[in-house]
């Protein structure tokens, strides 16, 4: 009977791909993914830390990674193996840690085993694990030095990857049927290499041949420029696009150390919906930051009000170490409760409201499956998640591109049918 490992992922999407890069190595090897939960010979936990809640729940995961591991340990990487090794080291249950950089060598550490057999390092181009989607890293690390933010110490300075391996990765994707390629990293507007930006990367990726589109997420808004704009009106490039706000207060964003002002964002903002006006927008903000007064605050909600975001990712703020905001005084809780549920109340609001703009359309989506239970996911081109029927239809339908109406929304549900020719 073969080997099994399982692997948890936290945190972003660079992650998900590191992970998947991990698993294609046990795969390749002959072992046998199960799900976390099940007992495993392996057990992986690739952690996030950027909030305090972020290590709390790792903990917890290496916690209950260790009852079902046969060796009785858990092998941890990521952000929190590099932010917290002692203390990760410390704990019974973590048999070992291996930092971001040394990702790549974990299979080989796991074969090392007495009775394993040592391979050859893991695949630069994985397949989606445990996914439908495939995300493509397109570079690492950051040097912006928000106040707030850890990842720099973490992930290290901006690097990017080479363009051509980039693109040979999504024709292996594209290749295997991958309906969605997304590209990742931690400031992938940085990009940068043989002469390619991160515009000339994605109009090279969207000229591939196949049946496949092409996501963009997560950049700074002060790295969008007039050809990225372009092309997110490309019929290959999803309209979706996540702009970190933070904050809508000047004052604030010069405490956090963010690189653009209120009406900078918005003049983004207003730039994009003007080239495509029903893209989605998303954005983080972060909650109770210290010092933010009352008057800041209404600033951010007025900001997030205008921006007419699809939705909106808060956060509270946590105190993180060796960071410049980790001295300044916090905020108490119970203003930092009430302010997270008028933001909540605020992007909820809107949220919905660009749903219901969609109401009775047919949109383009990636078919999805859990594997925990019978639930199938519909993921427009602009984000839009529909819960559809688990019927014949939509189970043939996975991991596929098919239309679908979108027939109720609400706060947190939406739901729809699969069109059927």
């Amino acid at each position: 009977m073969s080997k099994t490992f399982c692997i948890k992922t936290l945190g972003c999407k660079l992650n998900q791909y590191e992970s998947a890069r991990i698993a294609q190595q046990f795969l390749e090897a002959g072992w046998r993914v199960v799900d976390f939960g099940e007992r495993a010979d392996a057990v992986i936990i690739n952690t996030c830390t950027v909030t305090d809640r972020s290590d709390k729940k790792c903990r917890n995961l290496i916690r209950q990674g260790a009852r079902f591991s046969k060796s009785g340990g858990v092998i941890v990487t990521g952000c929190m193996a590099e932010s917290a090794r002692e203390s990760l080291d410390m704990m019974k249950e973590v048999e070992v840690c291996f930092a971001n950089s040394e990702k790549e060598i974990i299979f080989h550490y796991v074969e090392s085993r007495p009775g394993g057999k040592i391979t050859p390092a893991p695949s630069a181009s994985p397949l989606p694990f445990n996914r439908t989607r495939g995300y493509v890293k397109i570079q690492d690390g950051c040097d912006q030095g928000c106040s707030y933010c850890i990842i720099p110490s973490v992930r290290g300075k901006p690097r990017s990857r080479s363009a051509y391996e980039i693109i040979e990765h999504a024709r292996t994707l594209i290749d295997a049927s991958c309906p969605e390629i997304v590209l990742t990293g931690i400031t992938i507007g940085n990009y940068s290499d043989s002469g390619y930006d991160l515009a000339a990367l994605v109009n090279a990726i969207a000229g591939l041949p196949g049946n496949f589109r092409l996501r963009i997420t997560s950049i700074e808004p002060t790295h969008v420029n007039d050809a990225l704009v372009e092309l997110l009106a490309h019929p290959r490039v999803c309209p979706h696009l996540h702009l970190p706000l933070q904050s809508g207060s000047d004052r604030i964003l010069s405490l956090m150390n963010r690189p653009y002002s209120r009406s900078q964002y918005l003049t983004v903002v207003h730039k994009i919906k003007s080239k495509i006006p029903d893209i989605a927008l998303g954005c983080d903000i972060i909650v109770g930051f210290p010092g933010e007064t009352e008057t800041d605050f209404a600033d951010t909600l007025e900001t997030i009000r205008e921006a007419s975001f699809s939705y909106v990712h808060q956060f509270t703020f946590s105190p993180r170490k060796n960071t410049p905001a980790a001295s300044m005084k916090p905020l108490r809780d119970d203003v930092v409760r009430k302010r997270n549920a008028r933001v909540r109340e605020v992007a909820q609001g809107i949220g919905l409201a660009y749903r219901r703009k969609f109401m009775g359309s047919t949109l383009s989506c990636v078919i999805e499956k859990k594997k925990s239970d019978d639930t199938i996911t519909a993921i427009s081109a602009n984000y839009i998640k529909i819960a559809v029927p688990p019927d014949e239809c939509a189970h043939a339908l996975r991991g596929k591109i098919a239309p679908v109406i979108l027939e109720q929304v609400s706060i947190g549900y939406n739901t729809g049918r699969i069109v059927i020719a």
